[in-house]
């Protein structure tokens, strides 16, 4: 028999192979993972394991395996009677990630205040679970076209990551999200601050292997786009491709930021 999942050491796998870029073996390990901690009946573990699959299956397109792996999770929970706790908050945050993918959004934002609710009953007010929530709700609310609520969250999380100087990959991605929502807003300086702050700390933290890094240029060919600066925004466009192909292959995210690129070049073309 396996023994019990150390978490640390999970992770620290994990992110050898995604340093590799093998997503089969990343995709086997998961799964081989989340098999031993449900056989084993450890809570932490599911709720780790679950999350990094999950969002594995989001950034590879595989919405309807999420969607299974998040009603599977949550149902095993409740069964070991964790309804209440943080790590049910988690599961429900990871499940609601998956349904503003699948784009029912008002189920995420269910999903999003209960998993709020839970954590703010366990006094997780300024946790990193909670800064990992009003991030994931500030996209949700961007999706949503609700641009003040989206900033609100950003910045929440924010605030409360600032604190962790250990969590600077969480920053990076917190600050790429309040950037993409200002870039909406017309705060563009800002926002272009924003975004150069977390490429600089995706840069020194993870040499720019980090999966969040592509974001960070897609965001910012979207900003030049508003501004009308079509050669930048093509520029970060084209190296934004480049990283989420290198990552994911050609997945949703990387289909959405080509369509953006054609419509850029094709407006310059006018």
């Amino acid at each position: 028999m396996a023994e019990k999942i150390i978490i640390d050491e999970f992770y620290k796998k994990l992110d050898s192979l995604f340093a590799q870029h093998d997503m089969k073996a990343v995709e086997q390990y998961l799964t081989e993972s989340l098999a031993q901690a449900k056989a084993d009946e450890d809570v932490p573990a599911i709720t780790a394991v679950s999350n990094e699959l999950a969002g594995f299956y989001r950034a590879a397109g595989k919405v309807d395996e999420a969607i299974t792996l998040s009603r599977d999770v949550l149902q095993k929970l409740k069964d070991l009677g964790q309804e209440t706790t943080e790590n049910f908050a988690v599961a429900l945050q990871n499940g609601a990630n998956i349904m503003m993918v699948s784009g029912d959004l008002d189920t995420a934002e269910q999903m999003y205040k209960t998993a709020e609710s839970i954590l703010t009953y366990r006094g997780f007010e300024k946790d990193y679970r909670m800064a990992a929530l009003c991030n994931n709700m500030s996209a949700l609310y961007r999706q949503m076209e609700k641009f003040n609520e989206s900033e609100e969250a950003a910045v929440k999380s924010i605030d409360i990551i600032t604190e962790m100087p250990e969590c600077q990959i969480e920053l990076a991605t917190s600050l790429v999200n309040l950037g993409e929502v200002r870039s909406r807003l017309g705060k563009y300086d800002v926002a272009e601050r924003n975004l150069k702050v977390a490429l600089n700390i995706f840069e020194k933290e993870s040499d720019g292997k980090d999966p969040h890094y592509s974001a960070a240029f897609a965001a910012l060919g979207a900003l030049y786009y508003y501004k009308g600066d079509f050669e930048e925004s093509i520029a970060n466009y084209k190296k934004a491709l480049e990283l989420i192909e290198r990552d994911f292959g050609r997945t949703p995210f990387y289909e959405l930021t080509e369509r953006n690129l054609k419509k850029v070049e094709e407006e310059m073309k006018k």
